[in-house]
């Protein structure tokens, strides 16, 4: 995989370490807002359900030239007894043009995304700094074929 920015690279580490059992475990799980019982429906689902909402995707776009995107996904799940979750409602959001009354919450969010992105690039000098990607005729060209010029 070959990821253009520094902070393509952070999210993909970020997801990454999200879906590890043991990190989970360690650091904890993702932040869920329970609000309540979901309200009946008809069969097939008359299981009672709690309703929960949570960020399911963060995705962070930048570029060199100082452009930046950030976008992001909340997920409404009903979780039966036993572990099992059906999802409800899923909804994409953008930081880029938010209603007037969000924005100064969306100016307080993206000073967050900076010092975590800042945070990110610490990690990236302890673990290593991303690796230059190989060329096709270093990995071997299936075929024993030439790669083109």
């Amino acid at each position: 995989m070959r990821y253009s920015t520094p902070a393509a690279l952070a999210v993909l580490i970020l997801t990454s370490a999200a879906v590890l059992p043991s990190a989970a475990g360690e650091l904890g799980s993702a932040v869920i807002e329970r609000l309540g019982k979901v309200v009946p429906t008809p069969a097939p689902s008359p299981h009672p359900e709690e309703k929960i909402r949570l960020i399911s995707s963060l995705t962070v776009q930048n570029k060199p030239s100082g452009d930046s995107s950030f976008t992001f996904e909340a997920a409404d799940y009903g979780e039966r007894k036993g572990g099992r979750f059906r999802v409800i409602a899923i909804e994409q959001y953008s930081l880029i043009e938010p209603k007037p009354k969000a924005r100064a919450l969306r100016d307080e969010i993206v000073r967050k995304l900076r010092a975590l992105e800042k945070d990110l690039l610490m990690y990236v000098e302890l673990v290593g700094p991303p690796r230059e990607p190989q060329k096709v005729h270093e990995m071997g060209a299936a075929g024993g074929g030439r790669p083109y010029p």
